[in-house]
C-alpha cells in the first residue's frame, strides 16, 4: 500500500492488519512508517516497509520485490498516495510545478505500482488493485484544478486497468473515501478557507471499503468508481442481474459534487 503515513493510510493499514493481511507499506517519511510500522506490529500484524517517493519507477519496483521476498506475490495493491499541496490557485495563477506534483503523485505513481504488480497477477490469473481517488474527479474545482484533473485522470487509470485485465481475473476499483480531515483539511479549517461540515466521514469508513474489496466481496463491481457512503451489497447485487458488458459499474459516473459536499449513498446505477 502506497501513502501508508497519512490520515487516510494509517486507517487502511490497520483495517487490512486486523483482517491478517500481511502488509508491505510505502511513504516518503521513513519516520512516520517506522512509527506506523511499530503499532502494527505490537497487535501481532506482519509488516515490511519502504521508504521513497510514489513517482519513482525504482520506488515501486522495489516495493514489489520487498513484498515477494517477504510474504510473495502481491495478492492486492491499494494505491493510497496522493493529494495536493496547492492553495486556491486558479489556472491562470497557478504554478507548474505544483500541477507536476500533483499529477506525479496522483496519476503516474499509481500507474507505476500498477504496473509493477500486473505481470505477476496476470500470471496468476488474480489480484486486486484498488486506487483512492476522490469525488473531485468526477466535476470541475475551481482553484483545484490540479487536484481534479488528477482524480478525474486516476477514475479513467482504475477502468482501463479493469477494462484490459478482466478476462485474466485481475480486478481494479476506485472509490471516493469521503470527507476526511487531515492535518492539510484540519489548517484550511482553522483558517477559515473551509466548512467543517464538508468533512464529516472518519476514515475508518473508506478502510473498511477498500479491506472489503481486497478480500474480493465485491469483485462484480470491477472498473467501478464508488463512493465511500455507496450501499456495495445492494450494487453488487444488480450488478450481477445485468447481462456482461452492459454494466454500468464500468462507466465514469459523473454526478458534479453535491451540496455540501454531502454524499448520497447509492442504492442503484
Amino acid at each position: 500500500m502506497t501513502g501508508a503515513t497519512g490520515t487516510i493510510g494509517r486507517a487502511i493499514a490497520t483495517e487490512l492488519g486486523a483482517r491478517g493481511a500481511a502488509l508491505v507499506l510505502t511513504g516518503r517519511r521513513q519516520d512516520v512508517l517506522a512509527e506506523v510500522a511499530g503499532e502494527l506490529r505490537d497487535r501481532g500484524v506482519q509488516v515490511e516497509t519502504v521508504s521513497g517517493d510514489v513517482s519513482d519507477p525504482g520506488h515501486a519496483e522495489a516495493a514489489v520485490a520487498r513484498a515477494k521476498d517477504a510474504f510473495g506475490p502481491v495478492t492486492a495493491l491499494v494505491n493510497n498516495a496522493g493529494g495536493t499541496t496547492s492553495v486556491h490557485a486558479t489556472i491562470a495563477d497557478s504554478d507548474p510545478r505544483v500541477w507536476q506534483e500533483t499529477l506525479l503523485a496522483n496519476v503516474y505513481g499509481p500507474y507505476l505500482f500498477a504496473r509493477a504488480v500486473l505481470p505477476s497477477m496476470l500470471e496468476r490469473k488474480a489480484g486486486r488493485i484498488i486506487t483512492v481517488a476522490s469525488r473531485a474527479g468526477t466535476a470541475a474545482m475551481p482553484g483545484a484544478g490540479d487536484y481534479a484533473v488528477a482524480k478525474a485522470a486516476a477514475i479513467r487509470l482504475s477502468e482501463s486497468i479493469a477494462a484490459e485485465t478482466q478476462e485474466q481475473g485481475v480486478l481494479a476499483f476506485s472509490l471516493h473515501p469521503g470527507g476526511v480531515v487531515n492535518p492539510f483539511v484540519a489548517e484550511a479549517i482553522e483558517q477559515g478557507r473551509v466548512a467543517p461540515e464538508r468533512f464529516p466521514d472518519p476514515p475508518d469508513t473508506a478502510a473498511r471499503m477498500i479491506a472489503d474489496l481486497a478480500e474480493g466481496r465485491y469483485d462484480v463491481l470491477s472498473g467501478a468508481f464508488l463512493d465511500v457512503n455507496d450501499d456495495l451489497p445492494a450494487l453488487a447485487a444488480l450488478t450481477a442481474e445485468r447481462p456482461p458488458g452492459s454494466s454500468p459499474a464500468r462507466v465514469l459516473r459523473v454526478v458534479g459534487l453535491p451540496p455540501e459536499w454531502e454524499a448520497k449513498p447509492r442504492t442503484s446505477w
